[in-house]
């Protein structure tokens, strides 16, 4: 993710989760049914075992506001997410609706979106016989 917006949002989150020893974190969303949701939140280390995201924590995830105190890292996690899903698909719980992941890489910094869209095909002929 390049986006400069998603500059300070995004080293915030990568310390955050360095903090806790986590090495990746994958993001699972499905925008089926015009209601878009999260779907799972699964956070590793570097042995790829599971790290709970319950504890609490406070951090800024948008340019110029407050930090946040976040009920759980989990919540911190998803109000990223559905930051980066506005700005790079918004509306994709429309119609047939978008799916896709959001892995965090925190070793390398590396935000990746993989983004899927759905749609429905008509396809018309008319034939005079």
């Amino acid at each position: 993710m390049t986006n400069s917006n998603f500059a300070l949002p995004k080293r915030n989150l990568l310390k955050a989760l360095a903090a806790r020893r986590i090495a990746t974190v994958e993001i699972n969303y499905d925008g089926e049914g015009d209601s878009g949701q999260i779907q799972d939140i699964v956070a590793v280390d570097a042995g790829n075992a599971h790290v709970p995201l319950d504890r609490p924590v406070t951090m800024a995830l948008s340019e110029g506001n407050e930090p946040t105190r976040y009920q759980s890292l989990s919540e911190a996690i998803d109000d990223f997410a559905w930051t980066v899903l506005q700005e790079y698909h918004g509306g994709f719980e429309n119609d047939s609706g978008g799916c896709g992941t959001i892995v965090i890489d925190v070793a390398k910094g590396i935000v990746t979106l993989d983004h899927n869209d759905r749609y429905t095909d008509v396809i018309n002929t008319t034939t005079e016989v």
